[in-house]
């Protein structure tokens, strides 16, 4: 299992270059790609120069032996008020987003599914935006993560978008596996009463093929590094070893990195690194003792 975070929040603080080589330097096995600056007009994803700058961050990894594992896709996936200047905007950012996750040798980008309601899952408007861009990840290579959403209802957290264990279920199995699989965001779960291990096990070794690893405490949606929060890791590894996991522990954990120091981040990278070996040090152990009990 190799060991991967974004460039989400460090790209921001030092760019997507610098970014790349403190990630590489931290010891990580992969990167998880933000196009999230695809909303400025002044990123370099939205020039006519984008392929360069990828190339040049693609250069920069290979030099470390580092791969590109992951991508995420800028967000909201849709407008909610039928805007059709957003809307073709986004829709574009996600063509892009293909061409450069292709580029980079990416696996899985992340798009999130449309959450309009304020609770449940709108299968029929997901599936809709889902099966419009299935024709983009074929022709890439790429597959598209589906990811569990929040929401606020009466001013408290809601599970919206396969937030829950059977939506996220259901809408995994109406999608075609070969473009789809899913990322399950291990900090959203709680936010919305739902335990991280019960959605591990029902989304199973056919669809959980990629995760957003970070800890939570419940009252925002924290994104703070693993055993700082409420999320129970011993629970969260023992159901990724049940159910065989076969992806990359990916982490989503930024926010640990905002009021760091600059001259702090490769000390708080490389911390973030030694959490990774930590959580596959515990997947490995329950999979030792499975294969003992059996």
């Amino acid at each position: 299992m190799k060991i991967v975070t974004q460039t989400d929040i460090i790209g921001k603080r030092l760019g997507d270059e610098k970014a790349v080589e403190l990630l590489c330097k931290s010891g990580f096995d992969g990167i998880d790609y933000s196009m999230f600056s695809m909303h400025d007009d002044s990123s370099p994803l939205r020039g006519s120069e984008y392929m360069a700058h990828v190339a040049r961050l693609k250069e920069i990894a290979d030099s470390y032996g580092v791969k590109f594992l992951q991508s995420h896709a800028p967000f909201p996936s849709w407008s909610h008020d039928n805007d059709e200047e957003y809307d073709k905007f986004i829709f574009d950012c996600f063509k892009r987003g293909f061409e450069i996750s292709a580029f980079l040798g990416v696996k899985y980008m992340v798009i999130h599914p449309l959450s309009f309601t304020n609770e449940g899952t709108d299968f029929e408007l997901n599936y809709k935006l889902y099966q419009s861009l299935r024709p983009y990840a074929q022709e890439s290579g790429v597959k598209i993560a589906v990811e569990n959403m929040w929401g606020k209802k009466d001013g408290k957290f809601s599970a919206t978008a396969c937030g829950t264990a059977k939506d996220f279920r259901q809408m995994m199995d109406m999608l075609d596996p070969e473009c789809f699989v899913a990322c399950l965001d291990i900090g959203h779960c709680g936010m919305v009463g739902e335990k991280p291990a019960d959605m591990i096990r029902a989304l199973g070794h056919e669809h959980l093929h990629a995760l957003h690893v970070h800890d939570n405490d419940n009252l925002r949606d924290a994104h703070i590094f693993p055993f700082n929060g409420t999320v129970d890791w011993n629970e969260v590894t023992e159901a990724l070893a049940e159910i065989d996991y076969d992806g990359n522990l990916t982490f989503e954990a930024d926010n640990s990195f905002k009021n760091c120091p600059v001259s702090f981040l490769p000390t708080a990278a490389k911390y973030l690194h030694s959490i990774g070996e930590a959580l596959v040090g515990m997947i490995d152990e329950h999979k030792t003792e499975r294969k003992t009990e059996s």
